[in-house]
């Protein structure tokens, strides 16, 4: 298992692939923890798809893949360099994500996030994700859908919108985008 993961994560697992599902009250007395810190740490198992929580307990996930640094803590989608986001935690910990949409979205959903970096889509360069420029509603889907793409600056991304289209626009507008479209999703 990868290190982005922290021992009680690991241990949790552990105790998973013995028991195949267990409550979560037992796990918190088990490592001695508060149920409200075993809540947090199964939100981020089950973010990256490999448990799924129950009223009172938890489970293995069915279709759970082995974490690891090249696999998209959101999706479990392989990370390709060129359109990897990566978030630092406060704990030290890193988690991965295989595109600006998924990246983006897992850090909304993880508390503990102190800075999130993604990869310049032309040059691949490391861009603060707060700084960095998007184009959302483009043509070109080249991870995941609605696709996202993230440019170190406006000039590139004005330079490719005028051959995909889409819309530039900035961290923030981009985030209530991709819950807009979610939503859209969800009522359909």
């Amino acid at each position: 298992m990868d290190e982005t993961y922290s021992n009680r994560q690991k241990s949790i697992l552990k105790k998973l692939e013995q028991s195949g599902e267990i409550s979560i009250q037992l796990l918190a007395d088990s490592l001695a923890v508060s149920t409200m810190t075993i809540h947090r740490d199964l939100n981020r198992l089950e973010s990256a798809g490999l448990v799924v929580k129950k009223h009172g307990s938890v489970a293995l996930s069915a279709n759970r893949a082995a974490p690891d640094s090249n696999t998209c803590a959101m999706c479990g989608r392989a990370v390709n360099d060129r359109t990897a986001f990566t978030l630092n935690l406060t704990n030290g910990e890193q988690l991965r994500a295989c595109c600006a949409h998924c990246g983006l979205m897992l850090q909304q959903k993880i508390e503990d996030v102190w800075q999130s970096f993604t990869t310049d889509f032309l040059h691949g360069h490391v861009v603060s994700t707060p700084q960095a420029v998007f184009l959302i509603e483009n043509e070109l889907t080249i991870c995941c859908a609605p696709s996202v793409l993230t440019f170190g600056n406006r000039k590139d991304a004005e330079r490719f919108q005028k051959g995909f289209g889409g819309k530039i626009a900035g961290m923030e507008e981009t985030i209530e985008y991709l819950h807009g479209m979610m939503h859209a999703k969800k009522m359909a």
